[in-house]
């Protein structure tokens, strides 16, 4: 079953499809989710990001799709509750962070 309140914050937080790069503002989350969620999610939020960049695809990938497939994939086996939207803008960041 899909996290959605977890998502959407993923989704706002790093500015996917809103921003032209990434930027981590929880800002975004409470103006979209409220003050009382931002703050009990923005802490998983940031575990999650975490464990998404703890993928080693950026040293072993040929290339920003190859790399993005990899951490995807290795996120994906971890966190199935976590929708595609929010893995993909979790992607975003990681493609752009180390492109």
């Amino acid at each position: 079953m899909v996290d959605e309140l977890l998502s959407k914050a993923i989704v706002a937080w790093t500015g996917f499809e809103t921003s032209r790069t990434p930027s981590r503002e929880e800002r975004r989350v409470v103006e979209r989710l409220g003050a009382d969620v931002a703050v009990e999610l923005m802490p998983r939020v940031r575990e999650l990001e975490d464990d998404f960049y703890a993928s080693n695809a950026r040293w072993v990938a040929s290339d920003l799709v190859d790399m993005g497939n990899r951490a995807t994939a290795d996120f994906r086996e971890k966190h199935p509750e976590i929708s595609t939207e929010a893995v993909e803008a979790f992607a975003w960041c990681y493609t752009y962070d180390y492109k």
